[in-house]
Formats: structure tokens, C-alpha cells, sequence
């Protein structure tokens, strides 16, 4: 699955952390350092795999933990309305 960005939001990453605002709730989310990684990287050309992939290489953590814990984020952001599978 390829994800992209939702419109309805705005972000900046302030001091290395991701900040997003829903612009539809009007929620701000702070993200931690993977987190923000992964929110980086999710640019409508990237696959689910490419980001854990990078997740791996870039905090080197084992790609089983890795693909577990992108996954469930990428549920949640999903759930969440900030990001939408790209067609």
C-alpha cells in the first residue's frame, strides 16, 4: 500500500519531532522521533514496506518489531483521517 498525506492537514517538524494538526478536528498530534520518520517518508510514492525498510536501516531495529510497529501507526493514521491510501 502506497500512502499519501491527507490535505486536511498541516505539519512541521519542530526540534527533530513531527507536530500535526487535522484541519477537519482541529487535533494536534505530537510524534516522536520514528514517528516523525515515518511521517517524513509517507510522500505518495512510498510503499508501507519501503518506509519499514527505511525504519530498519535508519534506527536499526529488527524488521519483524519494525514492520509491527509502522503498521499499527500507519492503522491508527489511517483511522485517523491524516493520511489516505494513494490510488
Amino acid at each position: 500500500m502506497i500512502l499519501a498525506k491527507s490535505p486536511a492537514t498541516a505539519w512541521r517538524v519542530i526540534e527533530g519531532e513531527a507536530v500535526i494538526l487535522s484541519l477537519d478536528t482541529k487535533v494536534l498530534r505530537g510524534l516522536n522521533a520514528v514517528g516523525s520518520r515515518v511521517w517524513e517518508l509517507i510522500d505518495g510514492r512510498r510503499s508501507v514496506a519501503d518506509i519499514v525498510a527505511a525504519v530498519v536501516r535508519e534506527f536499526d531495529v529488527p524488521p519483524e518489531a519494525a514492520g509491527a510497529d509502522v503498521d499499527a501507526f500507519v492503522r491508527e493514521l489511517l483511522a485517523r483521517g491524516l493520511v489516505t491510501a494513494a490510488p
